[in-house]
C-alpha cells in the first residue's frame, strides 16, 4: 500500500513538472523586413494570434521582439506567419506572391526607410 501511495505521489509530481514547462513562455527578437508605420502596425497584428502573449516591432531597428508558448505555438510558425502576410524574416523569406500582398508603400525590396 505504502509502495502505491508513493508512487502516486511521484506521478503527481512529474506531471505537475512537465505541464510547468509547456505553459511557460519564452521572448526573444528577430529580424523582420519592414519601412513604414503601416508595416509595424501589420506585423504586431499578424501576432496577434494563439500562442503568443505580446509582440512589438521596433520600426527603427527592424526588430519584432516577441513572447509566446513553445506550447502553441513555434518559431518556426511565426516565420511562416510573417511570411504569409509579406514580410521578410531573418530565417525566411517569403514569395513574390506573398510579397505582392504588402500595401505599396510598404515595398521594402524596393524603396528606402521613409
Amino acid at each position: 500500500m505504502k509502495k502505491i501511495f508513493f508512487l502516486t505521489i511521484l506521478f503527481a509530481m512529474a506531471f505537475q513538472c512537465i505541464s510547468a514547462q509547456s505553459k511557460k513562455a519564452e521572448t526573444t527578437a528577430f529580424w523582420v523586413a519592414g519601412i513604414c508605420g503601416r508595416c509595424e502596425s501589420t506585423i504586431e497584428s499578424a501576432m496577434d494570434t494563439k500562442g503568443v502573449i505580446s509582440a512589438d516591432y521596433d520600426l527603427d531597428k527592424e526588430i519584432l521582439t516577441i513572447t509566446y508558448k513553445p506550447a502553441k505555438i513555434t518559431l518556426e510558425q511565426i516565420h511562416q506567419l510573417l511570411n504569409e502576410i509579406g514580410y521578410d524574416t531573418e530565417k525566411s523569406k517569403c514569395t513574390e506572391e506573398q510579397y505582392g500582398r504588402v500595401h505599396g508603400c510598404c515595398k521594402y525590396r524596393e524603396q528606402s526607410k521613409h
